[in-house]
């Protein structure tokens, strides 16, 4: 009886591991650079007001949204109009926008990718707030293209030594 029970139990454990959902694994080294790569690249746009730039890892219909809490302390969604945003980025800046990025993960299933990264932001050297950005990417016949950027907003809790090091990584 011991033996039927033992027997069950390792069945049991078997089917369990087997029934569990598939996990994206972690992307290949190469993928996971032609990714990271592209975000870089949108950012790499903004800093330099290159609104061509940060277009060309951008897909058509990309969608920008914030989640944070309003004046009333509710938080909701903003989505910013790509077009705007672009219309911002390519007007010659008085101060450099800088999205400093650092704690990068990258997943990849097939031809979608997810990027997530802390960040702290800044106008000039001026801080101005930091969070977390969210990237959801395709790969396409150019490379990885951008379809959605989420990302949260907050001016507390932030790691600004991170922050100063990722400035120093990038230049």
């Amino acid at each position: 009886m011991r033996s039927f029970l033992f027997l069950c139990g390792c069945l049991a454990v078997g089917l369990s591991a087997i029934a569990q959902p598939k996990k994206t694994a972690p992307a290949s080294t190469a993928d996971a650079r032609a990714v990271e790569a592209a975000v870089v690249r949108f950012f790499d746009g903004m800093r330099a007001n290159d609104s061509t730039l940060a277009r060309s890892v951008l897909a058509p219909n990309a969608r920008l949204l914030t989640v944070a809490a309003g004046k009333d302390g509710v938080v909701r969604t903003h989505e910013t109009p790509l077009d705007r945003f672009m219309e911002m980025i390519s007007k010659p800046q008085e101060k450099v926008l800088d999205e400093r990025i650092w704690g990068v993960k990258v997943n990849i299933d097939g031809d979608l990718a997810t990027l997530w990264c802390d960040y702290a932001f800044y106008v000039g050297d001026t801080f101005s707030h930091c969070g977390a950005d969210a990237f959801l990417l395709y790969r396409g016949k150019d490379g990885w293209k951008i379809f959605s950027i989420a990302d949260t907003r907050r001016k507390q809790n932030c790691d600004l030594k991170a922050a100063q090091a990722a400035k120093t990584k990038s230049n």
